[in-house]
C-alpha cells in the first residue's frame, strides 16, 4: 500500500502557517498551507525565485528497467536484469504554460529482434495541460498520436496520468505544484527523518510525497498506475544529490524504484539544468487537441485461422486447441484476456475454456493471466515459472481494481519439467520443454502429433528482421524426433515449416550482417557474434 492509498480517504487540509502571496506572483497561492511546503519552498532557493521560473530543460541519460523486470532469462528475483538505454535526454518542463516534454533516444542493451530497438529511436512525448500526445512511436518515425489517461502494456506506462506524474518528478515543479490554490494536502506526518504528506489534484491524481526534516527538501514521490500483469505497480523516485543551478537546489540524480520485487525502474543521471531558456512550442496541435478522447483499453478486434482441425489462431496471438469436452489455450498475449477469452469461446459455444498454457515468463507473453485466474482457468507453465504466477495472481491492486482485485482467486497451477501431455478421444496436444533458448531458460512449446502442427513463443518468430538464437527451434524439433508441417505461432501468422525454417535463416544472416557492421565501426553489441551452427 502506497501512503496516500489509506490517507486520502477522507480528505482534511492541514493548516500550518499563513503565506502572503508576493505582488509578482503569477500565481494563485492557496491562503493555507503546511509548514512542510513553505520550508520546502525557501529550502529550493525562496518563493521569489522558484515563483520566477518559466521553464527548466533538465540535461542527461538514463536507463529504463525493460518490462518492469518481467523479461528476464527466468522468472527468478535473482535473475540478472534488462535495462534500455536512454541518450541524449531532455526533460522541459513549461511552467508557464503548464506543458512538459520527454525527448531521449533510446536502446536495447540486449539483443533484440529488431533493428528499431537498437537504432536510438527518438521517443518525442508531450503533455500539454490535460492532452498528451507522441510524435513517432516506439521504434520512431513521425506520426503523431493522442494520448489515453491511462495507457498501460508489459512494456511501459504512460498516458495523461503518467506524464502529469513524471513532471511532478521536479523538486521545484513539485512545490509550485503544491502551493497553487486547488491543490488539496493532507495527513501531514511524521516518519523517521522525515515529513510525509498526501496529495490530492484537481484531476483527482493522488501522491504521497517526503521532506526531509534537516534540509526541508523534498526527498521522493510516490503514486501507483495500472499494470497488466500486476494489476497494479507503486512508483516511487527519489530526489538526491542537491546542488545550486542558478540560485535554485535541483538534484543531479533521480531514482524511481518499483515496488513490486524492489527494483529499480528508471534511472536518470543529469549533466545539466538550463533555466528559463528558449524552447520549443509544443502546444498540441488542432488535429490532437480535436481528436476524441481515446479509450483506456479497448477491447480487440479478434477474428480467428484455422491451423488445423480444432486448432485455432487468434490474431492476438493466442492458440485454440478444442478437446472433447473444454478448450485449452496457448497463452493469453492481450492485457484484454477476458475479451480473448470470450473470443476462445464462441469458437465452440458450450465448451469452456479450462486451461492456459504459458510459453515463457515474459510480462508480453504472460499478460491476461490475472483475468485467467479471476475466471478459474488453470495455469500451465513451467515449474521455474510459478514463483512469479503466484506473485502476479497475488499482487494487490487496490487504486485501479482489475478482474482479479474485484474477483479474488486462487492460482491453479499444473508445473511441466521435460514433457505433459494433455489428451482425450478428440484431441492430444504434447507440451514440451523449450530447451537451450538463450532468450529464456523456462519456455514450453506445444505439440498436436496428430496433424503435425507446431505451436511456439520466441522460439523462431519473436521478430522477422535479426534472429540470435536460430538454431533453437531446429535443436528442439530434432530432440524430440518431432515431424512438422505447420508453425502457429504467437507473433506471426500460421506459416509453413519450410517457410518458418527459411525466415530463420535470413534472420540470421541480417544479425550477422549487423554484427560485421557494427565491429567495423568499433561497436560491440549485446548478442554479437551471432551463435548459430545450422545457419
Amino acid at each position: 500500500m502506497t501512503g496516500f492509498q489509506s490517507g486520502m480517504k477522507k480528505i482534511k487540509v492541514y493548516s500550518a502557517c499563513l503565506i502572503t502571496v508576493l505582488a509578482f506572483t503569477p500565481l494563485a497561492y492557496s491562503q493555507e498551507k503546511p509548514a512542510v511546503v513553505m520550508e520546502a519552498a525557501a529550502a529550493l532557493g525562496g518563493l521569489d525565485v522558484i515563483n520566477q521560473v518559466e521553464n527548466i530543460t533538465m540535461i542527461g541519460y538514463g536507463q529504463w528497467l525493460y518490462q518492469f523486470g518481467g523479461a528476464n532469462i527466468t522468472g527468478s528475483e535473482h535473475a540478472p536484469l534488462k535495462w534500455q538505454a536512454a541518450n541524449d535526454m531532455r526533460r522541459i518542463y513549461d511552467l508557464g504554460n503548464d506543458r512538459f516534454q520527454q525527448l531521449e533516444r533510446r536502446n536495447f542493451l540486449f539483443p533484440f529482434a529488431a533493428s528499431g530497438g537498437h537504432n536510438f529511436s527518438l521517443q518525442n512525448l508531450i503533455l500539454d495541460g490535460d492532452i498528451a500526445y507522441s510524435i513517432g512511436g516506439l521504434f520512431g518515425g513521425n506520426a503523431i498520436n493522442r494520448e489515453p489517461e491511462y495507457a498501460s502494456s508489459p512494456l511501459y506506462v504512460d498516458g495523461v496520468y503518467m506524464r502529469r506524474m513524471w513532471m511532478l518528478n521536479n523538486p521545484v515543479v513539485l512545490v509550485r505544484t503544491l502551493l497553487e490554490e486547488d491543490t488539496i494536502i493532507s495527513n501531514v506526518r511524521e516518519q523517521g527523518t522525515e515529513t510525509l504528506i498526501d496529495v490530492r489534484l484537481p484531476q483527482s491524481y493522488e501522491f504521497s510525497i517526503g521532506f526531509e526534516k534537516q534540509s526541508g527538501l523534498p526527498s521522493w514521490i510516490r503514486w501507483s498506475h495500472p499494470q497488466p500483469n500486476l494489476g497494479q505497480i507503486n512508483l516511487t523516485t527519489y530526489f538526491t544529490g542537491y546542488v545550486p543551478i542558478d540560485n535554485l537546489l535541483l538534484p543531479l540524480g533521480y531514482n524511481t524504484e518499483l515496488d513490486w520485487r524492489e527494483q529499480d525502474y528508471f534511472k536518470i543521471y543529469v549533466d545539466n539544468y538550463i533555466i528559463n531558456g528558449e524552447i520549443e512550442d509544443v502546444s498540441a496541435p488542432a488535429s490532437i487537441r480535436n481528436a476524441p478522447e481515446l479509450v483506456k483499453s479497448p477491447a480487440p478486434q479478434i477474428t480467428a485461422a484455422e491451423a488445423g482441425e480444432g486448432v485455432w489462431r487468434l490474431n492476438t496471438g493466442t492458440i485454440v486447441f478444442e478437446f472433447e469436452d473444454h478448450l485449452t489455450l496457448y497463452e493469453l498475449g492481450n492485457p484484454n484476456g477476458l475479451a480473448v477469452i470470450e473470443a476462445a469461446r464462441n469458437l465452440v459455444p458450450g465448451k469452456p475454456v479450462t486451461e492456459v498454457i504459458v510459453s515463457h515468463g515474459h510480462f508480453d507473453h504472460m499478460q491476461g493471466i490475472r483475468d485467467a485466474i479471476a475466471e478459474g482457468i488453470t495455469v500451465i507453465a513451467r515449474r521455474d515459472n510459478e514463483g512469479l504466477l503466484r506473485e502476479m495472481a497475488t499482487n494487490d491492486a487496490p487504486d485501479f481494481p482489475d478482474h482479479l482485485e474485484l474477483n479474488p482467486a486462487p492460482l491453479n497451477f499444473i508445473p511441466v519439467d521435460e514433457h505433459l501431455r494433455l489428451q482425450d478421444s478428440q484431441m492430444t496436444v504434447d507440451v514440451y520443454w523449450d530447451r537451450a533458448n538463450i532468450h529464456m531458460a523456462d519456455a514450453l512449446f506445444a505439440y498436436v502429433p496428430e496433424q503435425n502442427i507446431f505451436v511456439e513463443g520466441d522460439m523462431a518468430t519473436a521478430a522477422e528482421e535479426w534472429q540470435w538464437w536460430g538454431d533453437n527451434y531446429l535443436d528442439n524439433i530434432e530432440y524430440y524426433g518431432l515431424e512438422v508441417d505447420t508453425l502457429a505461432p504467437v507473433h506471426m501468422p500460421i506459416m509453413a515449416h519450410e517457410a518458418a525454417v527459411q525466415m530463420v535463416g535470413e534472420g540470421v544472416a541480417r544479425a550477422r550482417e549487423h554484427c560485421a557492421a557494427e565491429l567495423e565501426k568499433g561497436n560491440y553489441f549485446a548478442g554479437c557474434p551471432v551463435q548459430s551452427k545450422r545457419f
